[in-house]
């Protein structure tokens, strides 16, 4: 059976730096980036740049966030850093609203996604993690999960903000149930919570 381990915490807390380290003199580790770079956008392609300096050459890297689960499948790796739930989230999200409501991808609040739409699109992510989840007890590896905690702040101003928080927050509560171990890592300090 697999082993999960979560690190949450905020934007730029050290929760990447952290986990890299609890991997860092581990043998056959892919980290898996979720923040596929789709267009253009050069400030994206210095942090992605950043991330790749830092890691040790030795890791496999695999650039994904969808369909995690079947690829994994085919993999023997010992450890899996999966880099970020959030960005494997949203992309996973957007991904929904565009095949199936693609008159809405803008996600504007006039116009925003009702609630039987916003249901297929949890169910669709919900699924994604479900099945990343089954896979992982199928196998002797230990998969490394980052992830924003972005509940704390203020209140979203817009219709996406708040449905992204709220899913975002089941989303992490489910990873945090199956972990084995959570860390939450505050100004590159670290605190273990399970």
């Amino acid at each position: 059976m697999g082993k999960l381990v979560l690190v949450t915490g905020g934007a730029r807390s050290g929760k990447s730096s952290f986990t890299e380290a609890q991997l860092w003199d581990k043998e056959r580790v892919c980290y898996i980036a979720t923040g596929v770079i789709k267009h253009k956008d050069e400030e994206w392609q210095e942090r992605v740049r950043l991330h790749q300096e830092r890691r040790p050459k030795t890791w496999a890297t695999h650039e994904q966030y969808a369909g995690l689960s079947q690829w994994i499948k085919e993999q023997d790796y010992d450890y899996y850093l999966l880099d970020c739930a959030t960005m494997l989230t949203t992309n996973v999200l957007f991904d929904a609203v565009e095949r199936h409501f693609p008159e809405k991808l803008m996600l504007a609040d006039d116009d925003f996604l009702t609630k039987d739409e916003q249901e297929l699109v949890t169910k669709t992510i919900e699924t994604e993690w479900e099945n990343l989840l089954e896979v992982l007890s199928n196998t002797k590896a230990t998969l490394y999960v980052v992830t924003n905690e972005i509940g704390l702040g203020i209140v979203p101003e817009t219709k996406l903000g708040r449905y992204f928080r709220d899913l975002l927050g089941k989303i992490n509560q489910r990873l945090a149930k199956e972990a084995s171990e959570v860390y939450l890592v505050i100004c590159g300090l670290s605190q273990r919570l399970k």
